[in-house]
């Protein structure tokens, strides 16, 4: 299929007469903003046999790329508004590969109201999708990486690991691999937890588990020039993480926290607001669950330390997913 039919039979119907999008009849898309907002901004390249299989199907891989860009909005707080879609095709992406992309797309964009307003198409060997995506935030109001302070404490939003165990296929069961395939395919965009914790001012610092808990959090360390414990008692696992571990001896906890793939927030929170934090996980129906404390570094080794439950420190070689 010709790149101008492929625009008008998929992607221009994504638009939802969108004005910013201009119909898709230019090579530009417009974006107007109020006095008191700030255009958020983010952008993920999913490239195949790293980040998608080409047997998972269309339906999935868009699904996926739109949730974890998504994802990045949550983290600043911001509200999701438009985003833009680099999209390559070559022999294997047949007619039935673009329905089930578009529709893909269509079903996250609808759930979290956003429309798509431009992008690019072109021919490659291998394939590769990319997203920028728009947020609007109040100006000067968004979660950052770099405002930890020393003595908060660390909040992880769900549960980790999941979607690392969804990868995982051949030794799951029916049940437990519906569940965790589920959190591997269609991870949650925290964008609710990511805006009230701002309108709460219950937070000012967070970020979303892609690479890995430990990993994550380390960029927080860094940019926050903080050290952090947890325990790794403390960190929240799903019912059925849990039965696929007591199965499968091999895969520890620890390879939990470094899998990545969650989507979660992780994110500081004062002691003194630790009430209202159970008050907000009770409104959103989403466990939110204390793993640990930011510390100040004497040594100014900004990084994360970890410990069991006999507050015995640990050490693991993989923290998380490198680039």
């Amino acid at each position: 299929m010709k790149e101008f039919q492929l625009i008008e039979k998929y992607f221009k119907p994504l638009t939802n007469s969108c004005k910013a999008s201009q119909n898709l009849a230019d090579d530009v898309a417009k974006i107007s903003l109020k006095k008191d907002e700030e255009l958020i901004i983010s952008k993920d390249v999913f490239v195949e046999d790293v980040h998608f299989l080409r047997a998972d199907g269309g339906f999935k891989i868009a699904s996926k790329l739109l949730r974890t860009n998504l994802s990045d909005l949550a983290s600043s707080g911001a509200t999701p508004l438009h985003y833009m879609l680099g999209f390559s095709k070559n022999d294997h992406t047949d007619e039935k590969f673009l329905r089930e992309f578009s529709r893909g797309l269509k079903s996250v964009q609808d759930q979290f109201e956003l429309c798509l307003i431009g992008g690019d198409t072109i021919k490659s060997e291998k394939l590769f999708f990319s997203v920028t995506i728009f947020g609007i935030a109040k100006k000067g109001k968004i979660l950052s990486r770099n405002q930890a302070q020393e003595g908060d404490l660390i909040f992880v939003s769900g549960t980790i690991g999941d979607a690392f165990l969804g990868r995982c296929f051949d030794r799951l069961s029916m049940t437990s691999a519906k569940i965790l395939q589920e959190r591997h395919f269609f991870p949650t965009p925290r964008i609710n937890l990511g805006k009230k914790l701002l309108e709460k001012k219950l937070s000012r610092c967070a970020i979303d588990v892609s690479d890995g808990l430990i990993a994550d959090l380390n960029h927080i360390c860094a940019a926050s020039k903080l050290a952090a414990e947890i325990h790794l008692n403390s960190v929240p696992i799903s019912a059925a993480a849990q039965k696929f571990l007591q199965k499968n001896s091999q895969i520890k906890i620890t390879d939990l926290i470094s899998g990545g793939d969650d989507y979660e927030l992780i994110f500081a929170v004062n002691p003194k607001n630790r009430k209202k934090i159970a008050a907000l996980s009770k409104s959103l129906n989403l466990d939110l669950t204390c793993i640990g404390e930011f510390k100040k570094s004497s040594a100014k080794k900004f990084n994360v330390s970890l410990y069991d439950e006999k507050n015995h420190k640990i050490t693991i070689k993989k923290t998380g997913y490198e680039h």
